[in-house]
């Protein structure tokens, strides 16, 4: 069906451009409102965070007994995610409970750094997914590395079953696709243990933000090895992060447990430089790849229907409402239709999604 046949040809399609962008940055801005509190931690005074958290059920096996457990209809985040943030109680306070997207920020800068590009929204890949860990379940890094075990079969479980119909996951979400959500073998080989937030005073920049990177710098977590590698091209080694480490300031006993603290940063570039080195080894595997991306079902076409049958639909009906007329012009036609005014706006309000800059 033609559109605005009394427009241009080129105005036509310069706003089906503009209208393209606007449907891209409304659907990141709200993933990014989502990602901020699947991200921020359990808080009795912020009861809209998502954060999964550590929690137990009876176990089939032995009577009287309780193994660690997460919410069924949340076992869809651990996909496409690397590796595990496993954010303890002692990590939560109540800054941190408020801000947990500041923490995301930093996070999401290094893993964009050490990738060479922004992570691809519409698989939902990241670095890792978080999990809220608290005392009574935890104390220890190695229960948090037994938990993890029960947590991660849970998960692989879940998407080797794939089926998803019985009556509790039928109030969940629609389940992603396993031919384009998987879980990564790195996530069962390493987890990260996030135990102190450094409460840090950030001041403003010169461009009127307080920058992520600012706290990131000063905060540290444990790389932990779980010894389950045989997924993996090559075994995890720490060496190269030795002249980086930070004291360990545990008090309970790892035995033969492989662990490092590491600034933040650091093991972010870390889990990166292990992801990179999976995708080059089983290029097969990345889920974003050219073998794979251009399937009628993958997440990339269907976000450009999407974002297609968006921008018709807004040309159709302000048409219809009468906000366009015949031969109105091109600033017309633009505050008719757009949401992000990219004509008129200073190319910074729509910065590359979501942390570039800071927090006011």
């Amino acid at each position: 069906m033609d559109v605005l046949p009394p427009l241009s040809p080129q105005l036509v399609t310069e706003v089906r451009a503009d209208l393209r962008r606007d449907w891209f940055l409304t659907e990141t801005d709200q993933y990014r409102v989502e990602l901020g509190l699947i991200r921020s931690p359990p808080n009795p005074l912020y009861l809209d965070h998502k954060m999964l958290e550590l929690g137990s059920i009876p176990s089939p096996q032995k009577r009287g007994r309780r193994i660690p457990y997460i919410n069924a209809c949340m076992e869809y985040l651990f996909y496409n995610k690397a590796t595990v943030f496993y954010w303890t109680e002692s990590a939560a306070t109540n800054m941190v409970g408020r801000y947990g997207p500041v923490i995301l920020g930093g996070i999401w800068n290094a893993w964009s750094n050490a990738l060479g590009r922004e992570p691809h929204i519409p698989l939902d890949e990241f670095f890792a997914v978080p999990v809220s860990v608290k005392e009574e379940y935890s104390k220890t890094v190695p229960g948090i590395l037994r938990a993890h075990g029960h947590i991660y079969a849970q998960v692989r479980k879940a998407l080797e079953a794939n089926n998803r119909s019985n009556a509790v996951t039928k109030l969940c979400k629609p389940w992603p696709d396993p031919r384009y959500f998987k879980l990564h073998s790195i996530c069962e080989a390493l987890i990260i243990v996030f135990d102190e937030y450094k409460s840090v005073d950030v001041e403003k920049h010169v461009d009127g933000f307080r920058h992520y990177d600012d706290v990131a710098q000063h905060q540290s977590v444990m790389l932990v090895r779980t010894v389950h590698e045989n997924g993996l091209s090559a075994p995890i080694s720490f060496k190269y992060l030795k002249d980086k480490a930070l004291p360990l300031a545990r008090s309970e006993d790892m035995g033969a447990i492989d662990v490092i603290r590491v600034p933040l940063q650091v093991g972010v570039h870390f889990v990166a430089n292990l992801l990179l080195r999976e995708e080059a080894a089983f290029p097969e595997s990345v889920m974003a790849g050219p073998h794979i991306s251009r399937e009628p079902d993958h997440p990339f076409m269907k976000w450009e229907r999407e974002a297609q049958g968006y921008r018709e639909r807004r040309l159709v009906n302000a048409q219809a409402e009468g906000k366009i007329r015949p031969f109105t012009t091109a600033a017309a036609v633009r505050e008719a239709v757009l949401y992000c005014r990219f004509d008129i706006d200073p190319p910074e309000k729509y910065a590359p999604y979501p942390f570039k800059l800071g927090w006011i």
